[in-house]
């Protein structure tokens, strides 16, 4: 770098100060002369800056720099593992072959990818929308339409893979439909600081579940697109909202911290424990002094073992010894009956009589009660055939996978900040050893949606697979693909498609604002 000064003065001090001669930068390097008044401003000419109309040559990265990068400052490898790690789970979930809990049984403990794995993502989601509206900084009001559209075509995103994901028949329950949700959903919190975000879901924790129970009951299970989307289905609102919230509280925080990753694992254990032991005790006390509880609680977790009963016991848990005889050796005439599927081989028949029409196909919502003749002379008896007080007790203290209950919210909630935190201090010494998991982890959309094309190839069309030498399979070639992926070409092809639909649309031009007297001084701040 070339600096001029006056003849005879001795070279002064650098700084930063306005540009008499260059028009294309505002500010540049200039000399202040040790003897001149601070007030004076001189010029610099530099060699080492390129012109302002050169091309920028993009830097090359090998494969090593691509996954030293990945697991190194500034990244917060911490939360790819993390995020690797519900991946993984949810591949356990949907693909696992592992038998009904028992204590005696350390391979039963599996189990516990269910449901937990989903909220682990929830949490997740909440981290990741803090990070992009700010991390730790509170984004100031003049960012905040940007910031919401970039929310909004992200989240779009999201719901369109996963809506082509639920098109294609894939038998599972897939999550990104309620994630890209998730993504407009947090749009109004985006300035509230960590503990407002915390004041928030805490209610929204507490009464969300039960409120949603009881307009369920006494609707006598009415639904319709929008509130098994939003409220009954298997990812309710009222549980992935007050877990997002938390999400967004960690992310304002600052993660690389040890003290605060400390903090965050020592709460995460702390909720994850209590709720438990707490959930344990209750439902024991529970099926003691309520035995329809107990009946109800038992019908509720019969879901999550049916993998291990299909393939121990044959087909749809019934026993090897249950006499059975090709269906073409029976007479059918007067049967209605059920063709086999994939994950269910039985021919189920029954008397025409029997059959009854539950849903009236011309109505876009209805009740699964609805039968002819029923009217509010009825209600009383249809509403007591759901089983409203066991329900309502379900809904909070019930620790059933999916459940959605206030017990389930703390405690799987805390075993997401466990995992979150133990994954932040593990992610500095363990980097490397790790770096499988953070590959899974930066690009989650992508293994998501690759693990659900590959259960879709392999169980067919709504079909169901529960092979734990296809689970391992799985979860090994994810961690090739991925790293290899990343190592070679970066950031995911689904994170690409995402980030840019979130650039599309945030960077479309604001439309034009009306000046005119009326409107100004009705609203000053219209179209911030």
């Amino acid at each position: 770098m070339t600096l001029s000064s006056r003849s005879g003065t001795g070279l002064g001090e650098l700084q930063i100060c306005p540009s008499a001669e260059l028009r294309r930068a505002p500010r540049h390097l200039c000399t202040l002369p040790a003897s001149e008044p601070r007030t004076a401003y001189y010029p610099v000419v530099t060699s080492l800056l390129p012109p302002a109309n050169a091309p920028v040559t993009p830097v090359r990265l090998g494969p090593h720099e691509r996954l030293a990068r990945l697991v190194n400052p500034p990244r917060l490898n911490g939360l790819d593992i993390a995020r690797g790690l519900a991946i993984l789970g949810m591949v356990a979930a949907h693909l696992g072959d592992f038998p009904p809990f028992a204590w005696s049984d350390p391979f039963s403990y599996l189990n516990i990818v269910h449901g937990n794995s989903s909220i682990l993502f929830a949490v997740l989601a909440g981290i990741s929308i803090a990070l992009l509206t700010g991390r730790e900084r509170i984004p100031e009001p003049g960012d905040l339409p940007r910031l919401r559209l970039a929310l909004v075509g992200r989240g779009a995103a999201i719901f369109a893979i996963g809506l082509a994901l639920e098109l294609l028949g894939v038998g599972i329950a897939v999550i990104l439909t309620f994630y890209g949700l998730l993504y407009v959903a947090a749009i109004p919190a985006l300035r509230l600081r960590p503990s407002r975000l915390i004041l928030c879901a805490t209610p929204l924790a507490l009464v969300g579940p039960v409120l949603v129970t009881l307009l369920e009951a006494f609707s006598l299970g009415a639904y319709g697109a929008g509130s098994n989307l939003l409220m009954v289905g298997i990812y309710p609102l009222t549980t992935w909202a007050p877990l997002m919230l938390v999400g967004m509280a960690l992310g304002r925080l600052p993660l690389t911290r040890p003290r605060i990753a400390s903090l965050i694992t020592a709460i995460g254990a702390t909720l994850a424990l209590t709720g438990a032991l707490l959930g344990l005790a209750l439902s024991t006390a529970l099926g003691i002094l309520l035995p329809e509880y107990q009946e109800y609680s038992s019908w509720s977790s019969t879901g999550y073992s049916s993998s291990w009963e299909f393939s121990s016991k044959g087909s749809a848990g019934y026993e090897e010894d249950v006499p059975m005889v090709p269906f073409d050796e029976i007479d059918g005439t007067g049967l209605l009956c059920y063709p086999a599927t994939s994950y269910d081989p039985v021919v189920y028949c029954e008397p025409e009589e029997y059959s009854e029409t539950w849903i009236d196909e011309s109505s876009s919502s209805s009740s699964y009660w609805d039968d002819d003749g029923a009217d509010w002379s009825t209600y009383p008896e249809r509403l007591s055939d759901m089983a409203p007080v066991p329900v309502l007790i379900g809904s909070v203290v019930s620790t059933a996978p999916h459940s959605g209950s206030v017990l389930e919210i703390f405690t799987s909630g805390g075993l997401a900040l466990f995992v979150i935190g133990a994954s932040t201090l593990l992610s500095r010494a363990l980097r490397w050893m790790l770096l499988p998991l953070s590959a899974i982890g930066a690009m989650p959309l992508t293994a998501y949606t690759l693990h659900a094309l590959v259960i879709l190839a392999l169980a067919g069309p709504a079909g169901y697979l529960a092979s734990n030498p296809a689970c391992l399979l799985l979860i090994l070639g994810l961690a090739i693909a991925c790293t290899t992926w990343t190592a070679f070409l970066g950031r995911g092809p689904l994170e690409r498609f995402t980030a840019r639909s979130a650039r599309w649309l945030s960077s479309r031009p604001a439309p034009p604002r009306r000046t005119d007297a009326s409107t100004a001084d009705a609203d000053p701040h219209q179209g911030d």
